[in-house]
Parts: C-alpha cells; structure tokens; sequence
C-alpha cells in the first residue's frame, strides 16, 4: 500500500476551473459598487481568501455604498456564471479515477463557501466521486492558512495528518497544508509556481503528472 493514502483536494483552481471566472466576475461587481477594480487586482488581493474576511474588506472599503442585498446579487451572479462558464480543470477526472482505481481515499478541502463548493462540483459532474467527503472551513475555527480545515479533513478520514497528501493552487493553502504536517504538491498551471514553491510545495502543471508524483518519495 501507498505511504501516503489519503489525497485532499482544494476545490477552486484545482478540480474545477473557476479562479478567472470569479475574478472577472467579483471585479466587475465590485466596480459597479464604486471600488474600481481589474480581474487581476482582484485575483492579487483576494485570491486564497475566505468568504467572510473578504466580506468584511467589501463592507469595510465599500460602508454605505453597497446595495443592502449586495450577498445576494454576488451569489446569483456566481451561481448564473458557473452554470453557464464552468468546466472542470483539465485533466484531473482522469486522475480522480485512477486514484480511486488504487484505492485512494479521496476528499475536498475548501475556503470557498459550501453552497458554493456544491455547486462547482455539481455542474463539473465531479461531486459523484467525493461523496459526503466535502468539507469547508465554515466547519472549523480557522481558515487556511490555518491548518485546521486539513485536520479536521483527515479526522474526519480517519487517517493521520502524515498520511495526507494535499493539492492547493494559493499560498495560503499550501501554508495550512505545511502547517498540517501533510505533504503538499501546488498546481501551478495557472498559478505562480515561485509563490507555490516558497510556501512549502513541489509544483507541477499537468494533472497528468500527479498520480506518478504521488509515488514519489516525501
């Protein structure tokens, strides 16, 4: 059997294909709003961020200018876009089954809010394959780069944290992976590898090539 057989997946970035579709999205929103901003100002600063910090920069830079159902319109319009515009990232079904083949155990580690994660998962046809083994940090303390969603990941897995192998695409989840005690690979195809790789991760591009670095000593 595998050293390592248990394999949290981030969600965003790493199994389906979103990050430019919420920054493009959440950007022109928040232009609308008054706070001038590009999808790539955005991606920069909020990027690895959880929901409610982000709420609080919104409503803290934007007091008295947001609509007073200013949530609401943000997840329909992330909901409409996602409906429409998502894909899953390329490659990484096959993997998920050939991880599964091998008897991995498999789970989803998330910042992003569930509804959210539910619905990614649901329109990219991948929640099949994770079952109820979805969790998001609304279910712990502290968000990444805290350590505590992987922990109560592998908890909930019934693995030790040793035994974990993280995928991330932000630094900040790789730095909750680190701090887990969990080895990390950073998805770097649409990420500065640099910025992966200085946070603690070994860094690849092509989902091909995860299942033979899974193999791959510590």
């Amino acid at each position: 059997m595998p050293a390592r057989v248990s394999i949290i997946f981030d969600c965003d970035g790493v199994l389906v294909d979103s990050e430019r579709l919420v920054s493009r999205l959440e950007a022109e929103l928040l232009t609308a709003w008054g706070w001038p901003c590009t999808p790539q100002q955005h991606r920069d600063d909020f990027k690895g961020c959880s929901f409610p910090d982000m709420a609080r920069t919104i409503e803290q830079r934007l007091a008295g200018r947001l609509p007073v159902d200013w949530m609401y319109l943000w997840a329909m319009e992330t909901a409409n876009v996602f409906r429409v515009e998502l894909r899953e990232v390329r490659g990484v079904r096959a993997v998920i089954e050939q991880l599964l083949a091998a008897q991995r155990a498999l789970c989803v580690a998330s910042q992003s809010p569930a509804p959210r994660v539910r619905l990614s998962l649901g329109v990219c046809d991948l929640a099949r394959y994770f079952g109820a083994r979805v969790f998001t940090s609304s279910l712990v303390a502290r968000p990444k780069p805290a350590p505590d969603l992987f922990l109560h990941a592998a908890a909930q897995l019934g693995v030790a944290a040793e035994r974990c192998t993280v995928i991330e695409d932000s630094p900040s989840g790789v730095r909750a992976a680190v701090a887990a005690g969990m080895r990390v690979f950073g998805y770097a195809a649409d990420e500065d590898a640099e910025r992966l790789s200085a946070a603690g991760a070994r860094t690849f591009c092509d989902m091909a090539e995860l299942p033979s670095l899974l193999q791959s000593p510590w």
